[in-house]
């Protein structure tokens, strides 16, 4: 979808399924109150003020030697769908994006990318199509970082176009970061892309998948100490050979569920917190 062309679309309650549908969803799982099963005169008859509208978006992208393209979009999948055992009475959930900004991993073969006008008019029309069916209270669930900038300006954009409408962002790796630095081993640099944390989590959803043979740490940060408080954007291969940044040598399943239940155990607090208004 081009941006003029996605700029062209006109958002109301008729065009709400026509807007999923251009944003690249793809499937995803059993128990889930998915809006994609459903029918319009259900969506219209949700208490909708009970309920969060959960929107992953993830990526499809290299993850180094030894993890699959859909890396992001299987673990946000097994995270919304735990979310749901918990609390599924108070969400319901699109399928996970997978479409997102992956320009920097793009000398990587297979990759994929929306240009960033283009996901953000992905991000910014799905919301409005959530808003446009009565949700009110929406929770976007970011699971790669380089989605991270688009998702900023998106939510920046809503506000002014739906001021009175809650609509939330969270990267699951930074609302539970706490938890994640309790578990992981490999010190501050270890788990920045298909790294400790991935690995792991991955070694836990999809072993089958893990090219344990491949396991390589790689890439790092420029020696200036202000290589962190200067914003200045690189592609993954200018600082990883292989295309993945930290350490899977040290991953584990066992790490891999840990890290996976805290990150769902934060994501719970987080609807609960916008359904209880303290958010």
């Amino acid at each position: 979808m081009e941006p003029d062309a996605a700029r062209d679309i006109a958002v109301t309650d008729r065009a709400f399924f026509h807007i999923l549908q251009l944003a690249g969803f793809t499937g995803g799982t059993e128990n889930l109150m998915k809006l994609g099963e459903m029918n319009w005169p259900d969506i219209r008859d949700l208490d909708k003020e009970r309920l969060v509208a959960v929107y992953p978006i993830a990526s499809f992208e290299q993850h180094g030697l030894h993890l699959p393209l859909l890396t992001d979009t299987i673990q946000l999948d097994a995270m919304v769908e735990s979310m749901d055992g918990k609390i599924g009475d108070r969400i319901v959930c699109l399928p996970t994006q997978w479409l997102g900004y992956s320009f920097h991993h793009m000398r990587f073969g297979g990759s994929l990318t929306a240009r960033s006008q283009t996901h953000i008019r992905m991000l910014v029309e799905t919301v409005d199509g959530l808003i446009g069916a009565g949700f009110d209270k929406v929770l976007v669930i970011n699971g790669h970082g380089g989605n991270s900038a688009d998702l900023r300006v998106a939510l920046q954009e809503l506000k002014e176009t739906h001021a009175e409408t809650r609509v939330y962002g969270a990267s699951w790796w930074g609302v539970a970061a706490p938890a994640l630095d309790a578990i992981r081993e490999a010190g501050p640099n270890g788990s920045g892309h298909a790294g400790e944390t991935e690995t792991s989590m991955m070694l836990t959803l999809r072993p089958d998948l893990v090219q344990t043979d491949r396991l390589h740490p790689d890439g790092g940060w420029p020696p200036s100490v202000y290589a962190g408080r200067v914003e200045h954007f690189r592609r993954i291969d200018e600082h990883s050979s292989r295309g993945n940044f930290g350490d899977p040598t040290v991953a584990t399943a066992d790490k891999g569920q840990r890290m996976l239940d805290a990150t769902v155990n934060s994501l719970v607090e987080i609807v609960d917190d916008i359904l209880g208004e303290r958010l």
